[in-house]
């Protein structure tokens, strides 16, 4: 993890090297908003997604997720089932980082859905989902990288890494 967040530090510090500061959070400016459409694959639960929002300050996003999963019937020999595997999250988008053609955006987000690949049927089916992450955005095309975590009643919680390629549509009028 310690090295993953150093090769994420040194990246961003090339990206933006040598470039003005427009904007930063200790700098806050008014700024347009910019709608984006951006995919979010659940790494290992939910692989098809989309996330949709607005970067402003604050912005607005909605993301959903879907998977196919398991759940065992303790009544009929252990035998499983096909479950479908959800996620609906909203939140909040903020600019970090505005640097030419060049932003570093946080996401924070709740949420409800159910993504517990094997369950058994007297489990929870379902539960709050809890998201928090990063949007890196070069000129006008993001990268999505969110971290979840799902609870529910009488089960035990879960995780998973999200990530996303997206399109930022822009503004004709500067």
């Amino acid at each position: 993890m310690r090295n993953t967040l150093i090769i994420f530090g040194v990246l961003v510090t090339l990206i933006v090297k040598g470039q003005s500061t427009d904007y930063s959070v200790f700098n806050p400016t008014h700024m347009k908003k910019e709608f984006y459409l951006s995919t979010n694959s659940g790494v290992l639960r939910t692989p098809i997604g989309l996330k949709l929002g607005y970067i402003c300050n604050p912005g607005l996003y909605l993301g959903l997720r879907y998977g196919q999963g398991k759940i065992y019937n303790s009544d009929s020999d252990f035998k499983t089932i096909s479950s479908n595997l959800f996620s609906v999250m909203g939140g909040l988008d903020k600019p970090l980082i505005i640097k030419n053609d060049f932003k570093l955006i946080a996401q924070l987000g709740i949420g409800y859905g159910q993504w517990w690949s094997y369950r058994w049927e007297r489990w929870t089916k379902s539960g709050y989902e809890i998201e928090g992450g990063l949007m890196i955005q070069k000129n006008r095309f993001l990268i999505n990288l969110t971290g979840n975590v799902l609870n529910g009643n009488k089960t035990y919680a879960t995780g998973d890494f999200c990530i996303g390629i997206g399109y930022v549509f822009k503004s004709k009028n500067k």
